[in-house]
């Protein structure tokens, strides 16, 4: 991509340069060579290929205009073609760069997801993920990855057009190089805010996210209690703060582009007037020169802009890639390798003196008892006692604060997750269920179980009946957790 990048922006300064013989033939103004020229070293370089491209020029107006014209027009339509060969090419083979880290990016971010543990998900909003995983992902996208088009093409546009001119005329350029570092002290004062702005709409996007998935996912309830006012409030209060921060950070992006073509034009405007006066008071450029010079500060313009854009972008999605980063490198707290694997259960479980709390909420305190293998045991008590609690200290998403569980006299902090999880099966008050087909559902963690398995696990939960009943048997898509079925229908497909 570099190297295709580089020749790109050669051709782009030589595209402009091959205007000048076109131009001399066109106004007449090409130097009579006819004795070919000698090349004397590298310090004669520039007045030997002038010399030598007049020389052949001249030559062929002995012969003839019109075929004259033809060629140097040929030679300048050679370079732009190339030109932009060579810009395709670069495009071609920074998109797999760029869709290549935006999958390596998600991919990521979404295992990380799942490798967290079940406090992390407590204390974020559903919607704060969602946003990083989509918003967050989609801004990198935009601000950093489209950097990856213009970080190395444009800087080298600028410098092979500035030695071009500088070969042309050294005074001329000199406004040129002062331009640069005087236009980026402005853009960078300009930058300092829109990080801080950005963060405050990726803030709000999550929070807009979050509040269309209580709205969609609580819609029963909403309804029931004629809540729709109450949450029409809510979301337009986000939504008012979202529209405000994203002008303010809109409007600072769309200042860059403005502002810097207004500081190149400015440039521009003096090198009309300092290189007016070279061509027509001290003649020491020719007009088709400085026409050809005037092209090739122009054509400094457009880098010049992408690059102070690509700055904008780099400020704005600073905020999305803090976000996504604060997730990918959380550190994992359990290091499964070293944990012993288990393959059966045979005795008994057992809580020791098992004391938890949420925050500072005591839930279980000292709580000890047995479940022996083939027993079936019905936690009984008060909402909130801790019965649910239970159940998730012992399938291992919750750290005891004091005490130990242990299967078969092994403390389940020793025990890998996964063969934990093999041994338990577990039915939650709320039917979780994902939008696929009954099947898909069945199979989940169990993928290589038979059609004679699935339909047994079924029958077993007395769901075999209402699902061939479905429209396509197993093959029936439940929607969006299991809405197309009745409460009984998630629960016994739960069970199964």
């Amino acid at each position: 991509n570099i190297l295709f990048n580089v020749f790109y922006a050669i051709f782009s300064a030589l595209a402009f340069v091959s205007f000048i013989p076109m131009l001399d033939v066109l106004f007449k103004q090409t130097k009579e060579v006819f004795e070919k020229p000698i090349y004397n070293g590298i310090g004669d370089l520039k007045d030997y290929l002038q010399d030598y491209l007049n020389y052949q020029i001249s030559q062929q107006l002995e012969i003839d205009i019109t075929s004259t014209l033809v060629i140097v027009i040929g030679i300048v339509l050679f370079f732009f073609l190339f030109k932009n060969i060579f810009n395709y090419l670069a495009l071609y083979n920074i998109t797999f760069l760029k869709n290549g880290i935006l999958k390596n990016l998600r991919s990521n971010l979404y295992g990380k997801v799942l490798e967290m543990p079940i406090p992390f998900f407590v204390n974020k909003k559903k919607g704060d993920l969602i946003s990083r995983i989509t918003a967050d992902i989609l801004e990198i996208q935009v601000s950093y990855l489209s950097m990856l088009e213009v970080i190395v093409r444009e800087p080298l546009t600028i410098l092979f057009t500035i030695i071009v001119m500088f070969t042309i005329s050294p005074e001329l350029t000199f406004f040129i190089v002062l331009f640069i570092p005087i236009s980026g002290f402005f853009i960078s004062i300009i930058g300092k805010k829109l990080k801080k702005d950005s963060t405050e709409v990726q803030k709000e996007q999550s929070n807009f996210l979050s509040i269309l998935d209580e709205t969609i996912n609580g819609q029963k309830i909403i309804k029931s209690f004629l809540a729709e006012s109450f949450f029409t409030k809510k979301f337009n209060s986000i939504n008012s703060l979202l529209f405000k921060f994203s002008n303010k950070v809109i409007n600072r992006k769309n200042l860059a582009a403005p502002f810097s073509e207004f500081m190149g034009i400015l440039v521009i405007g003096i090198l009309l007037w300092y290189g007016g006066k070279m061509v027509l008071i001290n003649e020491s450029l020719s007009g088709t020169t400085f026409i050809v010079f005037m092209g090739l500060a122009y054509n400094i313009l457009t880098p010049a802009k992408n690059l102070s854009k690509s700055f904008y972008s780099i400020k704005k999605g600073n905020a999305a890639a803090e976000r996504v980063f604060e997730i990918i490198d959380i550190k994992a707290t359990n290091k499964e390798r070293q944990l012993k694997k288990i393959n059966d259960f045979k005795n008994e479980i057992k809580f020791e003196n098992v004391t938890f709390s949420y925050d500072s909420n005591v839930i279980l305190d000292s709580v000890s008892f047995k479940l022996k293998k083939g027993e079936s045991i019905a936690i009984v008590g008060t909402s909130g006692g801790g019965k649910t609690t239970i159940a998730n200290l012992l399938n291992g998403f919750y750290q005891t604060d004091s005490g130990a569980i242990s299967i078969d006299g092994e403390n389940i902090n020793n025990i890998r997750k996964d063969s934990l999880y093999k041994l338990i099966s577990i039915v939650t008050q709320e039917s979780i269920l994902f939008n696929d087909t009954i099947k898909n559902n069945l199979l989940i963690g169990n993928e290589n179980s038979s059609n004679e398995e699935v339909l047994e696990s079924s029958k077993n939960a007395n769901a075999h009946e209402f699902i061939i009943n479905q429209e396509n048997n197993y093959e029936t898509l439940i929607g969006d957790q299991g809405n197309k079925l009745s409460g009984g229908q998630k629960q016994r497909l739960t069970i199964a």
